[in-house]
């Protein structure tokens, strides 16, 4: 047993070994293979082709540099900028020389240190003197570079209708023939176009620049080797003086600003630092009154800080606010206490670092950031210190102007104890009822225990008479059914029973009673109209929910039932102010208005026989699965019943 051991240990550490040389052993020498880099071939002063077909830029000079000073081969590789994106996450390149850093960029690529700020600017005619910022272009056409950065923040910003174009030269053509009211892109490759190509005196720059932000080379995910040698070749160039002359030679004068406009530029700047300097010496005094109402407002707004935060934790709620990443802004005091001290500074994790992730569902995060619909009164069982308990929260989207959505708000409670004390009442009360009522019960039972009893007495004399047996033969079972009948009906009234909710389609269980009925409503002539959309949901006990629908569309039969002719029955469902309204209405007799207050009583009826638990069980059954009901009816008319519950969202499993 010591000899396989021994033999097992020695063949781990082997394969340990020659694990440790074959990694060694795969370091390439980059300096020995060519890189093949790809850039925009129209994207100036950057990187773009002459009219001689000359490739060349700002970027190309750099990446020409940092070869020099690392001693590599390189193939730049000019192509469209699409092309380019796709090629290097096909491997086709390895590296883009030039890309703008955004955060979506940085989950494909990684970035070398940058070695520029760029900047997006829009673009307009000259005469256009209503686009100011981006809030005017909401609803417009703007042409932009297809896969362009401008393209992305664009899409983020939304309500702008967007026309790609191959390169920032297109993208500009499309503003001057007016297919776009505006051109969105990098401010320096705008510039230089609209400078070559003479379109001073048509085209003109609007508000400020936009998304100013870091400019490098990008590689795949994952090459640390090439990017390493990239960072290491310009910090060598910006060390040797290299990389500023290179600067200089492509930005070292001001583009697109005549000098004429320098000049007035600096002249109104000194102007205003003139009479800055004036309205500084003459209300020196009025300064320092400025001063002490600034520290005084400051005060005021530091006091107000702290009574909303005062108020937040004097809620009963526990409240937290993400951002669209998942990440805690804040919360109060009652969250934490839903937490546990250990994450009193919680703030900046995500909340599946923290207990959050067992307090509600993910599917509601999800579904509430990309609907930007609120979800509400949602239960979660959960355990604590060994106990199962019972949260409800709400989760309502955080939205800005113009409804973008920048984050998530939580609110939850514990209802373990209101359940329990909810479910209790109800018992207390059906008890009470119960007990009030039992002269009504002893007459429900003993009415066929008579009627069976009298039978049973008159059997031995009568037992020969063939009509007799007969008729005992027809009426016994019916008493027996009529009395067990009644005790299921007051046991499905008396006993607690757990709803056990679903997602359902409201349309396929009518559907099937609708099937179970068609028979019966067809033999007694009732003509039913259906009216349900089968995307409607609701959250329910399934069967409950039968049994509800089943008890008022046999009332409805039975109302109907009474009439000569032109018997009709409507069901429908319909979504109205983001509740689901389930309706059944019938022309029969209709019910009386001093009968209408006590409808849902238990054993409260007008029908002979009747046990007067039927609309009483169903009333507990919608409240239980978190609805409402309301009958109207007219005498002689007929009756109309609605029914109102939340309107189910979210699909995780529907019957």
């Amino acid at each position: 047993m010591k000899r396989k051991a021994c033999l097992v240990f020695i063949i781990l550490s082997l394969l340990a070994l020659s694990g440790h040389f074959w990694t060694f052993g795969e370091e390439v020498d980059l300096t020995k293979e060519t890189i093949v880099v790809g850039g925009d071939y129209y994207f100036p002063p950057f990187e773009y082709e002459d009219d001689n077909g000359v490739y060349k830029g700002f970027n190309i000079d750099i990446m020409r540099a940092i070869a020099i000073e690392k001693g590599l081969d390189l193939e730049i590789v000019p192509m469209p900028w699409y092309n380019a994106l796709f090629a290097l996450e096909t491997g086709k390149i390895r590296a883009i020389q030039g890309m703008k850093f955004s955060e979506s960029r940085s989950l494909r690529y990684d970035f070398s240190e940058p070695y520029l700020t760029s900047s997006l600017a829009i673009f307009v005619k000259s005469d256009n003197n209503y686009i100011v910022d981006l809030e005017d272009l909401k609803g417009a056409k703007v042409s932009v570079q297809k896969d362009d950065f401008a393209y992305d923040y664009l899409m983020s910003v939304g309500g702008i209708e967007l026309l790609e174009s191959e390169t920032h030269e297109q993208a500009i053509d499309k503003l001057l023939s007016e297919e776009a009211v505006a051109y969105i892109g990098n401010r320096l490759t705008g510039l230089y176009t609209i400078q070559r190509s003479n379109y001073r005196d048509q085209i003109k720059i609007t508000g400020v620049e936009l998304l100013p932000s870091d400019y490098g080379i990008a590689v795949a995910k994952g090459d640390e080797v090439l990017l390493n040698i990239f960072n290491e070749g310009l910090s060598t160039i910006k060390r040797n003086g290299t990389y500023d002359k290179i600067y200089s030679k492509w930005f070292g004068e001001p583009i697109g600003l005549p000098e004429s406009y320098v000049r007035n530029i600096i002249y109104f700047g000194l102007t205003i630092v003139a009479i800055l300097t004036l309205v500084v010496i003459l209300f020196y005094h009025w300064n320092n009154l400025l001063k002490k109402e600034v520290a005084k407002q400051t005060q005021n707004l530091v006091r107000e800080s702290y009574y909303k935060e005062q108020t937040l934790n004097s809620i009963f709620s526990g409240l937290v606010t993400f951002n669209l990443e998942g990440k805690i802004l804040s919360m109060n005091e009652k969250m934490v206490s839903f937490l546990g001290a250990d994450y009193k500074n919680a703030m900046g994790c995500h909340y599946k670092e923290t207990p959050l992730d067992r307090l509600f569902y993910d599917r509601d995060f999800d579904h509430v950031l990309t609907s930007g619909r609120y979800r509400k009164e949602v239960e979660k069982h959960y355990i604590r210190d060994g106990e199962k308990r019972i949260l409800e929260y709400n989760m309502y989207p955080l939205v800005m102007e113009g409804n973008q959505i920048i984050g998530i708000t939580l609110t939850m409670s514990d209802i373990t104890e209101k359940k329990y004390l909810r479910k209790k009442l109800a018992m207390r009360a059906k008890l009470e009822s119960l007990g009030l009522l039992v002269t009504e019960i002893a007459h429900e039972i003993r009415n066929p225990l008579t009627a069976i009893k009298t039978y049973v007495e008159i059997l031995p004399e009568n037992f020969e008479d063939k009509r007799f047996r007969d008729k005992i033969v027809e009426d016994l079972p019916q008493e027996i059914n009529k009395l067990n009948r009644f005790v299921t009906e007051l046991l499905d009234y008396a006993r607690p029973k757990e709803s056990q909710k679903e997602l359902i389609s409201v349309s396929q269980p009518i559907q099937e009673i609708f099937s179970l009925f068609s028979k019966q409503l067809e033999e007694k002539g009732i003509e039913v109209t259906l009216d349900c959309s089968e995307n409607l949901l609701l959250y329910v006990d399934r069967q409950q929910f039968k049994q509800v629908m089943m008890n008022f569309l046999i009332n409805a039969v039975q109302a109907v039932s009474d009439k000569k002719s032109n018997r009709k029955i409507e069901i429908a469902a319909a979504e109205i102010q983001n509740k689901v309204q389930i309706t059944i209405e019938d022309n029969g007799h209709g019910i009386a208005k001093e009968h209408l207050e006590r409808i849902f009583d238990p054993f409260f009826t007008t029908k002979q026989g009747g046990t007067g638990l039927g609309l009483s069980i169903s009333y507990q059954l919608i409240t239980e699965n978190g609805g409402d009901v309301e009958i109207k009816s007219v005498l002689g008319e007929g009756t109309r019943v609605e029914m109102h519950f939340q309107k189910g969202q979210g699909v995780e499993k529907i019957s």
